[in-house]
This record gives structure tokens, sequence and C-alpha cells, in this order.
């Protein structure tokens, strides 16, 4: 119920920030087969080196509560050249808070865009962290481009694999908008338990 109201808190408070200058604002909705997603990524251009980013995740099933994931993390990134930044964040996650420093290296074309990162965090003990996000957006016609985008994400410890997730979008962008399939995959305690979320996503780049 928390991570509900923080997430509806912030997606508020982006709606009513949309007009400030060099903020971007990006919701995406999942309608899958077990739960309905909503993720959004906020980013605040402070000056040329420091940037602010909330990434909010909730994803509950439509009849109980039992399977439901959060993720709300707030992160400030200070460049250190053009492609690599040096990121430090806090947040929330299943089971509770955690606290993250990491590197992150970004390469930004006109039709795609990667980025990995890797390195610590801390919840309830240490873990190496990496991430990789990969958007891939093809011209198909004048108006229309393809949509691909993969995120995977996964932490490292010493019981072995604690948490991982997986999303991937495949469909097409017209302008701002974004639509077609989407797939969520998440793993939990080495994999003892995982969850899977298939179905239509929609996104929006405000």
């Amino acid at each position: 119920m928390k991570a509900k109201i923080i997430a509806i808190t912030s997606l508020a408070l982006a709606s009513l920030s949309l007009n400030a200058q060099k903020l971007s604002y990006t919701p995406d909705l999942v309608l899958g087969h077990r739960s309905y997603t909503y993720m959004h990524n906020i980013n605040y251009q402070l000056n040329d080196r420091l940037k602010l980013n909330n990434l909010t995740l909730f994803d509950t099933e439509y009849t109980k509560d039992k399977e439901n994931i959060f993720f709300i993390r707030n992160t400030l990134a200070y460049s250190l050249t053009k492609r690599l930044s040096a990121n430090a964040a806090f947040g929330m996650k299943n089971p509770g808070a955690f606290f993250s420093a990491y590197l992150q290296y970004k390469i930004i074309q006109p039709s795609y865009s990667l980025s990995y990162s890797i390195g610590t965090t801390y919840q309830k003990g240490f873990s190496l962290e990496q991430s990789i996000s990969f958007e891939y957006t093809p011209y198909l016609t004048e108006n229309f481009k393809g949509y691909f985008s993969v995120l995977a994400i996964g932490n490292l410890d010493d019981s072995g694999y604690p948490r991982g997730l997986q999303f991937i979008r495949l469909g097409i962008k017209q302008d701002k908008t974004m639509y077609g399939l989407a797939s969520n995959f998440d793993q939990f305690n080495n994999g003892k338990k995982t969850l899977e979320n298939i179905g239509a996503f929609v996104k929006y780049n405000f």
C-alpha cells in the first residue's frame, strides 16, 4: 500500500511539473495476463554535469496483492565524461530500503541507445548489481519507427542470485508514443520464485 501511495504521488508531482525546464517524464503502462505494471522515469538536469532521476515501478495482480512488486529509486548522477557517469541512489524495493553506488556508461545515437552500469547495492547486506538497457528505433516509414527495448538488472552476492528482472518491449513508435507487445520476467531467491507477465504496453515521452 505504501508503494502504491508513493507511485501515485510521484505521478501527480510529475504531471504538475511537466512544463519545468530541463525536465522529462516517460510513463510506461503494461496490461498483462497476470498483472498490470506502471513504470516511469523522471529526469531533471540540474546543470551540465548533475542530473536527478526517479525510477518508479509498481506491478500488481488483478485480483490479489500476494505477488505485488514495487521499486522506487532516486538517483543523483554526475557526468565524468560525455558517456561515463558516477551515481548514488537510494530507494525502496521488495523487501525494503536500499542504497546504491555505481558507474554507468551510455551511448546515445539517433536510432539506438545502450547503457551498462555496475556497482554495489546495500539491502540487508551488500551485493554486486549490474544492469543493461538497449533501445532500437529503426525507420519503417516516414511517420512510423519500429521499437525494441530490453532492460535487464541482476544482483549477485555470497548467496548467489537474489534478484533479477528482464523487461522486453517490441512494437511501433509514432512521434512520442510507443505501443506493442511487452513481457516482464522477475526472479527472486536464486530463481526459487519466478514471475512473468506478458501483454500489451503503451509508453509516452513527455
